[in-house]
């Protein structure tokens, strides 16, 4: 038995509702975020936050680079695709591990492959807590290398504070910025060594001027700037 169907094109679309928006809507792509963000958290960290000065905090994080990184985007005649290549075959990531102030970006550290509890703490032993002052609060996000009882303890015996993100937050990192526009500038410069990968992120930490720190932290509102006495 041959089984007949409509006779309408099979490429005809089946969706026959109406393609107009509303008026003053435009089809946009979607910003997405984390579905377990705790609204009710975040809204406490802000709060937190209004209480000090900006120039009180200082954030951490880490951020990988390898050698296959290239512009995102090139020109090329209109209508024809912009190529370019990449090794695919790549050595382990290289991490860098740095803070940032509103003076601009702070000690870092360069190490190969991806951060763990013991490189935090060389890092925070070695690099972060010499360049601490008493009172400043030092800001984390909630990766389990950074959650290291050591860590704590560190940044304890110089008498600052520890504070950890609410989860899903890299919009109240202000280094989140930073490593943004840091990234930018490894990608335009195609380092295929680990010699020029090492010297373009060392390069690349300068380019973060204190104007840039500071409109990072108010767009994350750490927006209180202390007074100093003349």
């Amino acid at each position: 038995m041959v089984e007949r169907y409509p006779s309408r094109s099979l490429c005809q679309p089946q969706d026959h509702r109406a393609r107009d928006y509303a008026p003053g809507l435009d089809a946009q792509k979607k910003t997405l975020r984390a579905s377990e963000r705790d609204e009710a958290a975040r809204e406490a960290f802000r709060q937190q936050i209004g209480q000090r000065s900006a120039d009180d905090f200082v954030i951490l994080d880490e951020c990988g680079s390898n050698l296959n990184l290239t512009p995102l985007y090139a020109r090329a005649p209109r209508r024809e695709r912009a190529y370019g290549t990449v090794p695919r075959n790549t050595p382990p990531n290289t991490t860098l591990i740095a803070s940032l102030t509103l003076d601009g970006m702070g000690p870092a550290m360069l190490l190969e492959g991806a951060t763990d509890s013991l490189a935090m703490e060389v890092y925070v032993e070695q690099v972060l807590v010499p360049s601490l002052r008493e009172g400043q609060v030092v800001v984390m996000d909630n990766l389990s290398a950074h959650k290291g009882t050591r860590v704590a303890e560190l940044i304890s015996e110089c008498k600052c504070e520890l504070w950890f993100l609410p989860s899903y937050s890299p919009d109240l990192s202000p280094i989140e910025q930073a490593f943004a526009k840091l990234k930018s500038a490894w990608r335009r410069t195609e380092a295929r060594t680990q010699e020029a990968l090492s010297q373009a992120i060392t390069t690349s930490l300068d380019t973060i001027t204190r104007d840039d720190a500071q409109s990072f932290f108010g767009d994350c509102g750490y927006h209180r700037i202390s007074v100093q006495p003349i």
